[in-house]
């Protein structure tokens, strides 16, 4: 069964959306300036699609066609667009989130400006020149020259006429320029890190209905207190860190890894030693320590099978199903306490 437009309409649209906005992020990365234009769209984009509840309809909608090569080249490039998205974010954040729009809005280019200040000076030159004429024509009233007061009382009206368009010009720039701002103030909000959250829930979206990977559910919900260590890992396609490591985040874990092994959670072989009391290795604190590069965005979104492979093979030892999204979640809080020093 195809798909109707209408259910369709807003990921065909979202699509195009995102690579527009993504080429902005980069235009404005490279340029290290916001201009009012592209402040412009990058609002109008979250606006137009920060309904979490509409995107989610539209994934469902999405399942009910039967044209599986269409959902697969739709969900899969939406994923490309919107971690492509979160990673630019990611690896700039306090330069995004630092940026000034109110400033941006009202310093951007605006001809009507221009137009005021030309026709101010119109303005103000024809009330000078009534000015005198007034005062020329008060002159000749007093000294009863009628000639003369004949003559500026019309010069006089001719001004006056003149005067009151200008001023009506005046003004209309003025109304112009009033909703020319009170438009503006419509994009003075910096949204970067409100779309990075929305990036980040419309992924967690993706990955419920669309897995890269699906793991296998037989072993308990609780997360094991120890595991083995592997003596001869089984061969797997091996895991560069550039495939889950958001930019220069495995530099990072490098250095946390330093002080896993002084604090005796690793070996300088980097196999993982942190002993329970029953003398096994206690996989319940790495996964807990995993949690705290999670939260810490050290990841690509939707890498979760792959991170676990990486983990499993660089510090020996089997992970299994205890990195599951619904048995390490309950461990956020928890490593802020096991790893309080740690510098994430």
């Amino acid at each position: 069964m195809e798909i109707p437009n209408t259910h369709t309409s807003l990921l065909t649209d979202l699509l195009p959306q995102y690579r527009l906005i993504n080429s902005i992020y980069e235009q404005v990365i490279d340029s290290l300036k916001l201009n009012f234009d592209s402040q412009c769209h990058i609002t109008d984009f979250y606006n137009t699609f920060k309904d979490r509840q509409a995107f989610e309809k539209a994934i469902l909608n999405l399942l009910l066609s039967t044209d599986k090569e269409k959902l697969t080249l739709i969900t899969t490039n939406l994923r490309e667009e919107i971690s492509k998205s979160i990673d630019l974010y990611a690896t700039h954040k306090d330069f995004f989130d630092k940026i000034d729009t109110l400033k941006v809005c009202t310093g951007r280019y605006n001809p009507l400006h221009t137009k005021i200040e030309g026709q101010l000076k119109d303005t103000n030159k024809l009330w000078q020149e009534l000015t005198q004429v007034r005062n020329s024509l008060e002159s000749a009233s007093w000294n009863k020259d009628q000639i003369a007061t004949q003559r500026l009382t019309k010069d006089e009206k001719r001004l006056e006429n003149a005067y009151k368009k200008e001023q009506e010009k005046l003004q209309t720039l003025y109304q112009q320029q009033k909703e020319s701002d009170k438009s503006a103030f419509l994009y003075t909000r910096n949204v970067f890190r409100e779309i990075d959250i929305l990036n980040n829930s419309f992924i967690s979206i993706l990955e419920n209905y669309f897995p890269d990977e699906k793991e296998e559910t037989t072993e308990p919900e609780s997360i094991t207190t120890n595991t083995e260590i592997i003596s001869d890992p089984e061969p797997q396609s091996e895991i560069e860190p550039d495939i889950i490591f958001r930019t220069n985040m495995f530099n990072k874990l490098l250095i946390l890894e330093q002080k896993l092994i002084a604090d005796k959670y690793l070996n300088p072989e980097l196999h993982w030693v942190s002993v329970h009391e029953n003398g096994k290795p206690d996989i319940k604190r790495l996964v807990t320590f995993l949690v705290g590069l999670l939260d810490n965005r050290y990841f690509l979104p939707g890498r979760d099978a792959k991170i676990k492979i990486f983990f499993e093979s660089r510090y020996h030892i089997t992970i299994g199903q205890n990195f599951e999204r619904r048995r390490r979640e309950p461990l956020l809080d928890d490593y802020r306490v096991v790893f309080y020093d740690y510098p994430f």
